[in-house]
């Protein structure tokens, strides 16, 4: 039987071949992890660009309410002032 060590710091352990086929198995499903992980990143990138977006649109959406309040607000002034020249020049 052949005993492997890796060093760590200033300690050394041995690794029987069980342990070491089981950090090969492991090493093999790093791919799989790792699209996984890739995977939900992107979905959670693209949720939160969406909710963005949707926050966006809808103060947009306030601000041009009201910027066409306050328009329709100056155009009732501005008729209301055209009629007091017009009576009490």
């Amino acid at each position: 039987m052949t005993e492997h060590y890796y060093w760590w710091w200033n300690g050394v352990k041995r690794l029987s071949r069980a342990e070491i086929r089981k950090m090969k198995e492991n090493m093999q499903k790093t791919p799989l992890v790792q699209e996984k992980s890739n995977k939900y990143h992107r979905l959670e990138e693209e949720k939160a660009e969406n909710l963005l977006n949707s926050i966006v649109n809808e103060t947009d959406n306030i601000s041009n309410d009201n910027v066409n309040i306050k328009e329709s607000e100056e155009k009732k002034l501005w008729l209301i002032d055209k009629i007091k020249k017009y009576l009490f020049w």
